[in-house]
């Protein structure tokens, strides 16, 4: 359990030029657990992307429900790298409900991002139409590290 000064801090460290100091912060974030969730979910509306992205890791690392609702609008972020982080993030929480969210990134621009949206996917445990999204996908999807990791998620749903 972390002081707001010290979340406050930790912030302020995110925005420095040292990624090495960042990744430390977003690890002492984690640390803090749910007393951070409220000022990461506050991050995830940051103009850096950089900012966005972890704040998205940290509270897919953290796990407290607060944060489903704002790592799922999180999926519609510009920057793939967020997108990316928002659906591992929620896979990492295995709700079901949102495996319903993710499918459109079965068919996202970037290829990481189809990759561990299956994987995501494949740790929820899907309904029957993730199911379908997931076998259309396969039959599509042209990266070969995206397209195993979609069969996979298939086996481990099957």
């Amino acid at each position: 359990m972390c002081k707001s000064e010290r979340i406050g801090l930790l912030i302020e460290g995110l925005y420095g030029p040292d990624k090495a100091e960042r990744a430390k912060c977003i690890e002492e974030l984690v640390e803090c657990g749910k007393t951070a969730v409220i000022p990461l979910i506050n991050l995830l509306d940051d103009d850096s992307w950089v900012i966005r992205y972890r704040a998205a890791e940290a509270l897919g690392l953290i796990g407290d429900e607060r944060a489903l609702s704002a790592l799922t609008g999180s999926l519609h972020d510009e920057k793939d790298h967020v997108r990316y982080m928002a659906a591992k993030g929620l896979g990492m929480f295995g709700q079901k409900e949102s495996s319903i969210s993710l499918l459109p990134l079965l068919r996202d621009k970037n290829e990481y991002v189809r990759r561990i949206t299956a994987v995501s996917l494949g740790n929820i445990g899907v309904s029957s139409s993730a199911k379908a999204a997931l076998e259309t996908a396969v039959k599509i999807e042209k990266d070969s590290s995206a397209l195993d990791a979609m069969k996979q998620a298939l086996e481990k749903i099957s």
